[in-house]
């Protein structure tokens, strides 16, 4: 979809203390193999639970936009994992600690788990595009990983993840980034990566074991209905789609783009799903500040847009694409202009 009128206002972020791999890998918590993979170097973690470091990160957005939202104002809270307690509107726990006592708008969470910045970006836009009646959209996004329920080094091949948030205010007239086009896509037929031949629950187990997200993707595999390849190949198709897409509605080349930042998946993920499938240079990536934070779930797209701006890293004129990928699997493909 292209924007005609759509803006962020103001960015805020939280990370947590960057703490160094080597101690993991030497006490056998992150397989060596796997960190001469990713290459990361360190990773985010956070002792806040999400919500609070979400208010942290939402504050600083709306110091940066300048002014205080009306009532009317949509909020949506985005993440992948716990939030930190179990049927608990995380969200109106946020807003109201951001935009007051009463919103005269929605306050929800709005999960897409790893896509969780842009498929937010998507829904608040398209509300504000089509709903006159509010005046900004707070978009907010928070994650923490620990045991038991995940273990941050084996969620997934090729990436640790890290603990951190990120805030974005959306509105119409003008602001530090404009928002020009937003694509998204789902393959549900990969869904299974991270069912495996896992029954329903009635309960969530992972107060006394921890995810076994590895051996979902096993079993998955094992079925024989699709292969590694097959699977990563789908995966790639996808990421190359709605990038196409977003850039054709934005009147623009990747070639043009001065950042791309896809996710902080690792080395291997990176070259693999990214570069060489989109002809990336990656210098006009993230990457290398991605090895210091580790993957932040739901956080990495809004978290490097705040990022940017904050450490004057895009000049007016400059394109920004920024690329989001999450389990189920939904891609999403914006592009902005500073």
């Amino acid at each position: 979809m292209r924007f005609d009128d759509l803006w962020i206002q103001g960015t805020g972020s939280f990370l947590g203390e960057l703490v160094p791999v080597g101690p993991d890998v030497a006490a056998g918590h992150y397989a060596e193999k796997d960190a001469r993979e990713a290459g990361t170097l360190s990773v985010s973690r956070a002792e806040l639970a999400p919500p609070e470091m979400a208010v942290r990160a939402g504050r600083a957005a709306l110091d940066a936009a300048g002014s205080a939202p009306s009532a009317e104002t949509l909020h949506l809270h985005g993440s992948t994992y716990f939030q930190g307690l179990d049927m608990w509107p995380a969200a109106c726990w946020i807003a109201r600690r951001l935009l007051g006592e009463t919103v005269h708008g929605l306050s929800m969470q709005a999960s897409a788990l790893s896509n969780s910045s842009l498929a937010c970006l998507e829904l608040a836009g398209s509300m504000l595009a089509g709903r006159p009646d509010l005046s900004a959209a707070l978009l907010t996004v928070a994650d923490r990983f620990g045991l038991p329920g995940v273990d941050r080094w084996n969620i997934d091949s090729g990436m640790a993840f890290g603990d951190g948030a990120a805030a974005a205010l959306l509105g119409r007239g003008g602001g530090k980034l404009r928002v020009l086009s937003v694509s998204s896509y789902s393959d549900t037929t990969l869904e299974g990566l991270q069912r495996g031949d896992e029954p329903f629950h009635t309960v969530s187990p992972t107060a006394v074991e921890t995810l076994p997200m590895r051996r979902r993707a096993r079993e998955f595999f094992a079925q024989g209905e699709m292969t590694p390849r097959q699977a990563r190949q789908r995966s790639v198709d996808a990421v190359r789609r709605v990038v196409k897409t977003a850039l054709d509605e934005a009147e623009t080349t990747i070639g043009d783009a001065r950042w791309v930042i896809p996710p902080f998946v690792g080395r291997r993920l990176f070259e693999s799903g990214f570069v060489e499938p989109l002809g990336l240079d990656p210098s006009r990536t993230l990457f290398e500040f991605g090895l210091r934070t580790g993957h932040l779930g739901s956080v990495d797209q809004l978290l490097s847009l705040d990022h940017l701006v904050r450490h004057e890293l895009v000049a007016p004129g400059d394109r920004i694409v920024l690329i989001g990928t999450g389990m189920g699997f939904t891609f999403t493909a914006a592009v902005l202009s500073a």
